[in-house]
């Protein structure tokens, strides 16, 4: 699962955490629009699958996990507030492009100290200096992401799918990469199928066309076998602690 930068709207009381607004927090985070206008309903996939059982599987897998991920959830939350020192910066909240185009907020567990410049460039500068070392713990397990259940619960994200962008760099990819934003036809995901092929993506045009291929791959093939390898690919990455790790050409 790619690493993007934690904004200065993460700094929120954890009483309003769930509470932000998509279009408040997207406020100073305006996306151009795509250099051509997308035809998402040709793009989104119609098999059987696609429109019955990826949403069965998101319910399935989330009665699976929450008995589990909720202890995790009170477990890590505590040792990041003792870690940062203070509750209010356990949790961040960061607008993300998701489905279509439309912005939400996605919420993952604080890793990094906050950026001294703009969000984007802070991710074209790097992360790796910004991390703390319970955040790089959080990062190699995937356990940064945990949070991110309450979006599958609102509807925003899947369990599978590809990854959201922060909204500057979608703008970014989207200008050097035509046709990068196809991928939002369905929804974003917590893990998909780039997510276990390259991994972490950094400001790296090539790395961007091959994501892009990667989730065109994806959308060509989408089907129960190609979900559940994807499943598993997550389980062994999260096991091997690859979860911030880039693969220029690709292989898990």
């Amino acid at each position: 699962m790619p690493r993007t930068t934690e904004t200065h709207a993460s700094s929120l009381p954890l009483r309003e955490l769930f509470a932000v607004r998509p279009d408040e927090l997207a406020a100073a985070s305006v996306a151009e629009p795509p250099p051509q206008p997308i035809d998402w309903s040709a793009l989104e996939p119609r098999s059987l699958w696609y429109r019955v059982g990826r949403p069965a599987l998101d319910v399935v897998l989330l009665v699976a996990t929450l008995p589990l991920a909720l202890p995790l959830l009170l477990a890590v939350s505590l040792a990041s507030a003792i870690a940062f020192r203070s509750w209010r910066r356990v949790f961040f909240v960061q607008p993300r492009v998701g489905q279509r185009g439309r912005v939400f907020s996605l919420v993952k567990f604080r890793t990094m100290s906050e950026p001294t410049g703009t969000v984007f460039e802070a991710w074209s500068n790097g992360d790796r200096a910004r991390v703390t070392p319970f955040g790089r713990f959080l990062r190699s397990t995937h356990l940064d992401e945990l949070p991110q259940l309450y979006n599958v619960l609102r509807g925003e994200m899947s369990f599978i799918g590809p990854r959201p962008e922060m909204v500057e760099v979608e703008a970014w990819a989207a200008k050097e990469v035509p046709g990068f934003s196809e991928r939002l036809a369905i929804r974003p995901g917590i893990t998909g199928l780039a997510q276990v092929t390259q991994g972490y993506t950094p400001r790296d045009v090539e790395a961007y066309r091959r994501k892009l291929s990667i989730n065109r791959e994806y959308l060509a093939s989408i089907s129960c076998a190609a979900d559940m390898g994807i499943l598993v690919r997550t389980a062994l990455w999260m096991l091997r602690g690859r979860g911030w790790k880039w693969r220029r050409n690709g292989g898990i």
